[in-house]
């Protein structure tokens, strides 16, 4: 009989250490969005809300990239087209490079230049970052979806789950 593997497996933690980057990356765009383009009453909580997103966004990042490479091999052996894979991984580094760069320059512009450039320079990195990581995060999908990448297949009778 075959045994339901642990949902702690290597795999797995990428999934679960994404997500969160994710949403706040994607956020940190849209508040830096909303710097731009508010009056000067919201600009500070917007600028402060981009900051703190940012800063949660590229670490989790970064660990979702040393978690993808720990699932890399898994995954590998058991989809068909590894060409998504490699695709997956490029955009993912991608976002993560570029966000970390806006990160960057966010605060050496804050402290170094005329404070006004930040907010128009800064918006084009993170719209390039976003870009890359809503295309890394489709490949993704199709990864899991389409391929099967990290998921469990039961067999066809199910009998591993009868006790």
């Amino acid at each position: 009989m075959n045994e339901v593997p642990s949902l702690w497996r290597q795999e797995v933690w990428h999934a679960l250490s994404v997500h969160l980057p994710i949403v706040t990356l994607l956020l940190s765009t849209v508040f830096c969005i909303l710097w731009l383009v508010t009056n000067t009453s919201n600009q500070s909580f917007f600028k402060k809300s981009t900051v703190v997103m940012l800063i949660i966004g590229v670490i989790g990042a970064w660990i979702s990239i040393y978690s993808g490479e720990f699932a890399y091999d898994m995954a590998v052996r058991k989809i068909c087209d590894p060409q998504v894979l490699k695709d997956h991984m490029y955009w993912a580094y991608f976002a993560a490079y570029t966000y970390s760069g806006g990160l960057a320059a966010l605060i050496i512009f804050e402290f170094f230049i005329t404070k006004s450039l930040v907010k128009y320079l800064l918006i084009l990195i993170l719209i390039a970052g976003l870009g890359a990581l809503l295309y890394s995060g489709h490949l993704g999908a199709s990864l899991v979806y389409n391929q099967g990448a990290g998921t469990y297949r039961p067999s066809g009778d199910c009998s591993e789950f009868v006790e």
